[in-house]
């Protein structure tokens, strides 16, 4: 009876394992992935049937791959709908996670550089560059009784020698609008499937 109730904690520690085991199980999927399904709107659509694999493809514009088993997998179609630039979906991973199949996936965007450049916080002078003085009561303003120049007056002011300053630099393109998508193959039926975005790295 003794050695009985000794081996009761390795038997549940035996089965503890096995449950954690279960719950991050990895699935084996494929995968396909491009820039420019006919999806406007983000959506993930399932995939059970033949016509449903292949109304997934029509969504990219592709013939199906000929290897869907119905009865025997599901396809998930992941679509961002549209995007100003460069983005994309990754999947990370596909697991069992207790009664279901968890498929995560995050959207990835351009460059840091090149989203900086297209929404800049502040436009800071160049360095070296000649501060403007405003006018006002001390430099000649209306207050100080000269007259501003407009269509009917000449301006005072002597013409520089020096040439103009280069025009500012060009923003990098961020180029067409794309919409990302994902096609994920999952050999298995036996559970329900949920995509999960992950939204911070």
């Amino acid at each position: 009876m003794l050695s009985k109730l000794k081996s009761l904690p390795l038997v549940a520690a035996l089965l503890l394992g096995l449950a954690a085991e279960a719950a991050a199980q990895t699935v084996e999927i494929r995968q396909w992935q491009g820039p420019a399904a006919n999806v406007r709107q983000p959506e993930q659509v399932m995939a059970s049937s033949m016509a449903e694999w292949r109304s997934l493809w029509s969504r990219v514009g592709i013939r199906a791959p000929d290897m869907f088993e119905p009865g025997r997998m599901n396809a998930i179609g992941i679509f961002l709908g549209l995007r100003p630039g460069p983005y994309a979906v990754h999947v990370l991973s596909a697991s069992r996670r207790r009664d279901r199949i968890m498929v995560v996936f995050e959207e990835r965007g351009p460059p840091m550089d090149v989203m900086m450049a297209q929404h800049p916080s502040a436009m800071a002078p160049a360095p070296g560059a000649p501060r403007a003085l405003s006018a006002g009561p001390a430099f000649g303003g209306p207050a100080a009784g000269f007259v501003q120049p407009g269509p009917g007056t000449a301006s005072l002011a002597p013409p520089s020698s020096s040439p103009p300053p280069p025009p500012p630099p060009a923003r990098p393109p961020m180029g067409p609008a794309t919409s990302p998508w994902a096609i994920v193959l999952i050999t298995r039926t036996d559970m329900p499937i949920t995509v999960e975005q992950r939204l911070f790295r």
